[in-house]
């Protein structure tokens, strides 16, 4: 892996997790062009990384992200360039790669999770909260629309009535109303939360890998396509599976009749 130093984003392998952390504390962890570049460089320099066994996205001290940092927009929208792959903003990127990379993704939200910062949680596999969690879309407030997923991921996460009161509304959920309708998946005290989700984190880093990577990209293709093509395609990544160490492992200790021990390949 090429080593980079980061301004906006602070990267460590803890214990086979890939741990991003959205380091711009005194802004609520806002989200500007630089911080996103930084994530973007991050995945795509990892995305391969045999180590990494799961991914972590958390924002430095006591919010996720407040959203994108209004001081780097103007009168007309977001002042980002456009990226090489066609993607107009950044944003889309960050997107892409955490949907793309097959490994999974965890999201550890507290404090503030609004706007962009909540369409990035919204694609990340798994949601824990605080129970100090203020989460939602904000941005119909200050007439922005949602720019980066939250119209597609949204009503596949909670449903199409949900995902419209949130959008259009524009209001907050707490961690307990966020809990009931499916928006995330735990809620823990904010004096456990550290200690609680670093368990959930080590549980999914445990598993077999490839297998979830594969689980993964079956369950994005089945949301574009119809019943038998998904039934090909997910055949065709079974049988890929089949080749992994992991599934001989499975194999093997089912029949020895203890608990597997998965490398994640």
């Amino acid at each position: 892996m090429v080593q980079k130093d980061f301004e906006y984003v602070i990267f460590k392998i803890e214990d086979n997790v890939g741990v991003i952390t959205l380091n711009r504390p005194k802004r609520l962890n806002a989200l500007n062009y630089p911080l996103l570049m930084e994530i973007i460089d991050i995945l795509e320099l990892n995305s391969k990384n045999k180590i990494i066994r799961a991914f972590v996205i958390k924002g430095n001290e006591q919010s996720f992200s407040s959203g994108d940092d209004l001081k780097s927009m103007g009168p007309e929208g977001p002042r980002f360039k456009p990226l090489a792959d066609g993607s107009k903003l950044p944003h889309q990127r960050v997107i892409r790669l955490i949907r793309e990379i097959q490994k999974p993704f965890i999201a550890l939200l507290q404090g503030y999770c609004l706007g962009a910062g909540f369409e990035i949680a919204l694609t990340c596999d798994f949601r824990l909260a605080a129970d100090n969690l203020k989460i939602g879309d904000h941005r119909v407030n200050r007439a922005h629309c949602v720019m980066s997923g939250a119209s597609w991921l949204l009503p596949r996460i909670i449903g199409f009535a949900r995902a419209t009161d949130i959008i259009l509304t524009g209001r907050q959920l707490d961690a307990k109303e966020a809990l009931e309708i499916g928006l995330v998946n735990k809620v823990f005290s904010l004096s456990e939360f550290s200690k609680k989700s670093k368990e959930f984190i080590q549980s999914i880093a445990k598993l077999p890998t490839r297998c979830l990577g594969y689980n993964k990209t079956m369950l994005n293709y089945s949301q574009y396509n119809e019943l038998f093509p998904s039934l090909k395609h997910e055949f065709k990544l079974y049988c890929k599976n089949i080749a992994s160490y992991d599934f001989g492992e499975g194999m093997k200790s089912f029949q020895e009749k203890r608990e597997p021990k998965f490398k994640g390949k």
